[in-house]
């Protein structure tokens, strides 16, 4: 019965993301359509977090790397124009993380990458925003998020649903979260303990 519901949760995560993608297709509205790729990579994020929890495997752990890259490359698919110059890159070590870190990072992911699509390449520029996950020692983890854009504030006055999103995770699971400016560009850094 477990398997059964786990199966038709994936079928209906898969067919939501597609019906946003069709609707999506249909909308010349920019912002509508941005509006768009931030649900399918949230969509995305938490459909894959239960992929990977439903996978064989120890109780409860989660590979982040497999996990990030199957995110990236989702991502990549709604959010990159490789005519634009618009790139991701992943790097990412073999981590066995718990699922509720792997949920965290995968929203941090996802709202990082969709951030700095959306504001740190204005206009038609391009530009390439790198993941970068490793360990920090032997229980602790450093995920970062970089572009290569026109920067951000580092205490800007307003603060977002996707920036408020990311330090909640963050709060989460007990991780430490940095803004810098890298110029160019911006850089998250989430130090997290396994």
């Amino acid at each position: 019965m477990v398997t059964e519901s786990n199966h038709r949760i994936a079928n209906n995560l898969q067919l939501l993301i597609a019906m946003i993608s069709a609707e999506k297709k249909e909308i010349d509205d920019p912002a509508a359509r941005q509006v768009l790729d931030r649900t399918l990579g949230r969509i995305g994020a938490i459909s894959g977090v239960h992929r990977e929890l439903t996978a064989p495997r120890p109780e409860g752990m989660v590979d982040a790397e497999s996990y990030l890259r199957r995110m990236g490359h989702h991502l990549a698919e709604s959010c990159c124009d490789p005519a634009r110059g618009r790139r991701l890159a992943i790097h990412a070590e073999p981590i066995q993380v718990p699922a509720r870190t792997a949920a965290a990072l995968g929203l941090v992911v996802s709202e990082c990458v969709l951030n700095a699509f959306k504001y740190a390449y204005p206009g038609t520029g391009g530009g390439e925003v790198r993941i970068d996950l490793r360990r920090a020692g032997p229980h602790a983890l450093r995920l970062a998020v970089e572009d290569d854009g026109v920067g951000r504030a580092v205490h800007p006055s307003r603060v977002g649903f996707g920036t408020r999103l990311i330090e909640m995770m963050a709060q989460r699971i007990g991780a430490a979260l940095i803004w810098e400016q890298t110029f160019p560009g911006t850089r998250c850094v989430l130090a997290a303990p396994l």
